[in-house]
Order: C-alpha cells, then structure tokens, then sequence
C-alpha cells in the first residue's frame, strides 16, 4: 500500500511515494520556467507546470517500479497566493501570477483606503499592506480593470490545490489553508467573506468549493490516469498550503513545537494556543491561517532573505571555495560553514543585519537594508560567514521571541530545508534561542505532510494524529550549550538594540533616492 505526496512548488514540483510508514519509496522532480514579462511581474505557465507534473508524477511511478493500483490515494502541497483564471471548460485563459508578481500595488493601496487593513485581518487573518501586493484578490482586480475580456472569459479563478484537483479528478476543490491565503476566506466562518467579495463586486460562483484538509474528493480521472501512469483506483485528497503541509511533515500537530524552514527565504510557524487576530499581529506582519487540521490555527513569519544571503555570499565572495568544493567533491555550503565554526562565538563583534530585501516578521519594514556593524582589519572571511549566520540566527529568535507575546509558549524548533543539513548551524540555533532543535527523520517536509493527509483522507488512519505518530520520527536533537547561551543572551540584546537607528538611517536613504 502506497501513498503519493504532490508538492508543487514556484520553480519545481515533487512527486514522492511513501509506504503507509512514511518511508519514501521513490520520488521524482521536475522544474518549469518562472517567466518575469515585465520587472515587477512573476508568473507560471499553467499549461507547462500541468505537463511537468504528469510528467513528475510518471517518473516517480517508474523509478520506484510501483504497481499503481497499490498507490491508494494521492494528496498536494502547493505554493500560496498564486490563482489561474480558467475558462468553463477548465481551460487556462492567463497565465498565474505568483507571490512576488507586484503588479497590484494600487489595487491593494485601494483596499488599506477603502476597506481597511484591520476589518481584512479580523476577517482573513492576513496582514494587508500596499508594500506586499501578494494576494489574488487585488490581483484578481487588476485583471479586471487591466484585461477586461480575460475577465470576461474567466468563469473560475482556481489556486494551484484546486487547479490540480480538477485536472486529477474533475472537481476543483480547495482546503481551508490555500483559501487562507486568498484574502477573501473568512477563516472563522471557514467560508468565501461575503463582505469582501461584496466590496470587490466578485460573484461567489467564480471561486471554487472549499473543504477541509484530508477529506476525500474523487478518483483519478482514466485521461490523467493513462498520463501519469496512475491507476484510476487512486483516491484524490484535499491537501494544503506549502508551509502547514511542511509543518504537519515535521510532526506538528499541537502548539508548543514550532516549524523552522530555512531555504532561500526562513518560514516560522507554529500552532496558536487559541486564535487571536489582533492588531499588533497584523502590524508584526504575522499571517494567520487556517491549519491543515480543522478548527486549528497557524500563525506563520519569515525572514525573506535567509539562506539565500550565503548564497549571495558565495557567489560573489566564495569563488576560491567553491572551486576547493568541487575538488573535493562536496557542497560549498558544507564547506563555508565549517570555515564560520571557527571563527569564535560573536564573530569578534561582528554583526549582520539580515535585512537585504527589507525586514519580514516581526518587524515588517521594506525600507530596511542590510548592514554589517563592527568590521575592522581584524575581520575575515570566516568571521563574516560567522556573522551571516548568527544574525540569521538573531532573527529566528526574534519570531520566536514575538510569537511567544501572543500566547503561544514555544518549546522547540523543528528544521526542515537546506538549513537543516549544517550541524553547525542548528547547534547556533539552540544556542542563540535557547530552545531544542529537533531535526525530523524526512527529506521532503511539504510532501510528507501531503501523503500524511492522503493517509487520512483514504482511512489508513483514523486522524492526523494517529497518521503522524505512526509516520512521524526524529533524526537528531540539539540541546543549548548553556555557556554558549549565556554568551548570546549578551549579543542577541545589542542586536536588538540595532534596529531601531538602522530603521531611521534606511528610511531617510530612501527618501533620498526618490528626490
């Protein structure tokens, strides 16, 4: 008996087949181009991401040389914020415009004026500002006014979950969690807000039927079943949002953990105690969302420049490095961190201010830049990697630090991505928060927490309960150094002590760029 966890992701999508254990039998991976039209646009051709999912989807059935009448049910992981306009057929008529397509700024400026950033977060849970115009709906409204007659043809507007579930089973049907992500969900009604599709003159029939995760929506339809080479036997689960899913991958299932995903961007989440939409959360930049486990909420921050701040590093200052990798035949980051390790505690007073394209959570500030403080001739390289990544470090526990003001008591972090390969960097973590760091047994978070929905939605398990303590295993624990902790007490608060000038520096920067 297997389960296929689908995650679908802005450059990449995975198809990963599990055993009712949770062992990943085969797995493959396909990309598709993210095409940038225009500067401020970002956007996926749904035609070519459909045709590498089926393609995904083949591979991984052949790799693992898997009967696929045994795959008993399969279930999505997808990237948020991102819609397809489809036709009455189902067809595509534009192309899906992403997260960071910026294109809605004004409409989104309209909503802060017109509706109010307050009144949308006590509705949907997510932080409206015109600095982020992230969402579908103001994007949805710029179709209007900017492409009338592809609004005109639109007789859906289906996010990544429901677009696929349509061309999987023929029924286009979202979770809670991706609808979160819309801006126009009620996340307490756990319905289409009928105040805001009022406002934005939206008719309720454009938007697709909601469910919760891990709920049974149909069968493989024998197309899509003779192009993926799965059985139509397969059940169809309704999945979740990228970063829940990857929570429920690391086990998470009651408050207390929270999930640490470090990649190019670090996403915190964790589950609320009880669910609070405050104004100070909104001004924090926090999101709340519905969780991939009904009547449970997720609060979820981020640091939009993390990991690929060693990148950047490495790409301009590592040249050296990553030729002695090569040679060696291991990855540079393996490599750059164990250059930052001695390098002492501190950095020699070297700090990082992470902020290369603006702050996210908890500060929330776009204007912000990053900064290094404290070079001298004394500094270099290992103490500028180390400096990357204890300020990195700095600014995980200052949402961890922020999520706990509002309730939530967090008792350990658990990593999944990139970040989690580095020894180094997770004993810096539990140093610099003072909290365990946990690292999961799975080398897929968002698709495990898919196939753990699809386990559900199939009845392999009774809830996500029982699924995770079946599935669900550590690989390592890191416990603070209670020296090391005491030492980052000290730096941690000069580091916050930081923030405030830099903010007023980097804003009057900005207003002299735009005389």
């Amino acid at each position: 008996m297997y389960l296929l966890g689908l995650d679908v992701g802005t450059t990449g999508c995975k198809s990963v087949i599990f055993n009712e254990k949770g062992d990943v039998v085969s797995s493959a991976y396909g990309e598709y181009t993210l095409y940038h039209r225009r500067p401020e646009w970002s956007e996926l051709n749904p035609d070519e991401v459909w045709t590498t999912v089926m393609e995904t989807i083949r591979a991984s059935v052949k790799n693992g040389k898997v009967n696929p009448e045994l795959i008993i049910a399969l279930s999505t992981s997808v990237l948020g914020d991102a819609f397809i306009p489809v036709d009455k057929n189902g067809n595509p008529v534009y192309w899906s415009m992403t997260t960071f397509d910026a294109r809605a700024t004004e409409q989104t400026r309209w909503w802060e004026e017109n509706f109010g950033a307050d009144e949308m977060f006590r509705i949907t849970g997510q932080p409206l500002t015109f600095t982020m115009p992230i969402y579908p709906l103001p994007k949805i409204q710029w179709l209007q006014e900017n492409e009338p007659e592809v609004y005109r043809k639109t007789a859906m507007f289906l996010c990544w979950e429901d677009y696929l579930n349509m061309k999987l089973c023929g029924k286009p049907v979202t979770d809670f969690s991706v609808a979160s992500r819309t801006m126009m969900f009620d996340i307490t009604k756990k319905e289409w807000s009928k105040k805001i599709l009022d406002t934005a003159n939206f008719d309720e029939a454009l938007f697709p039927e909601i469910k919760p995760a891990g709920e049974a929506i149909g069968y493989i339809n024998r197309e899509t079943a003779k192009k993926t080479g799965l059985s139509p036997e397969t059940l169809v689960v309704t999945g979740g949002h990228d970063q829940p899913c990857g929570a429920l991958g690391a086990g998470i299932i009651k408050t207390g953990p929270v999930m640490d995903a470090t990649g190019t961007v670090e996403c915190i989440g964790v589950l609320l105690k009880e669910l609070l939409l405050t104004p100070k959360i909104r001004l924090q930049g926090f999101a709340v969302h519905h969780y991939v486990i009904e009547n449970e909420y997720f609060m979820f921050g981020f640091n939009p420049t993390s990991g690929v701040i060693l990148r950047w590093f490495r790409d301009n200052f590592a040249l050296q490095e990553k030729e002695e990798a090569k040679r060696m035949n291991i990855d540079v980051y393996d490599l750059l961190t164990s250059m930052a390790a001695k390098s002492p505690i501190g950095a020699k007073e070297l700090f990082l201010l992470p902020y290369f394209e603006g702050s996210g959570t908890p500060n929330f500030n776009r204007q912000i830049r990053g900064a290094f403080l404290g070079l001298t001739l004394a500094h270099d390289k290992k103490d500028v990697l180390r400096a990357i990544l204890e300020g990195l470090s700095y600014e995980l526990r200052n949402n961890v630090d922020a999520m706990e003001t509002h309730g939530t008591k967090i008792t350990e972090l658990r990593t999944i991505g990139g970040g989690a390969k580095s020894e180094f960097w997770l004993q810096l973590k539990a140093d610099v928060t003072g909290r365990k760091v946990v690292v999961p047994n799975i080398t897929e978070a968002a698709a495990t927490g898919a196939a753990i929905l699809a386990s559900v939605g199939a009845g392999v398990y009774r809830d996500t309960g029982e699924a995770v303590k079946a599935i669900y295993r550590e690989k390592a624990t890191f416990t603070p150094n209670p020296e090391n902790n005491a030492v980052y007490e000290k730096y941690y608060g000069v580091y916050r002590q930081l923030y405030e000038p830099f903010s007023s520096l980097f804003k009057n920067i900005a207003e002299l760029s735009h005389e």
